[in-house]
C-alpha cells in the first residue's frame, strides 16, 4: 500500500486516512487528498474493498443486535438507580466551611 500525504495530489482510488481512521474517496482518474500535509493517507487496493466490505457488513449485521440489548439494560439500569443516587444527595449533611 503506498503512501500519501494530506493535501496532495494522489491518483483516483480509495483512500484511509491513519489519524481519524477516516476512509476518503477520490473520484476520477486524479484529485487533490484533504487534510494538512501532518495528515497521512494509505491507498486501499480495490480487490480489498471489494472483500472487506462484505466482511465489515456481516459484522455489523451480527453484533448490532447485541448492542442494542446492551444499551436497552443499560438505560433500564440508570432508569432503576436514579431514585436511589437522589435520595443519597438529599441526605447528606451539608458542609459549613469559614
Amino acid at each position: 500500500m503506498k503512501r500519501f500525504e494530506g493535501n496532495s495530489r494522489a491518483p483516483g482510488g480509495f483512500y484511509f486516512n491513519q489519524k481519524s481512521w477516516e476512509l476518503v474517496t477520490v473520484s476520477g482518474k486524479a484529485g487533490v487528498l484533504p487534510g494538512t500535509i501532518s495528515d497521512q493517507y494509505l491507498k486501499v487496493p480495490l480487490f480489498l474493498m471489494l472483500l472487506g466490505a462484505p466482511v465489515f457488513g456481516a459484522t455489523l449485521v451480527m453484533f448490532l443486535p447485541f448492542v442494542g440489548i446492551a444499551l436497552f439494560f443499560h438505560a433500564m439500569f440508570r432508569k432503576a438507580v436514579k431514585p436511589f443516587a437522589a435520595r443519597s444527595l438529599e441526605k447528606a449533611p451539608a458542609r459549613v466551611t469559614r
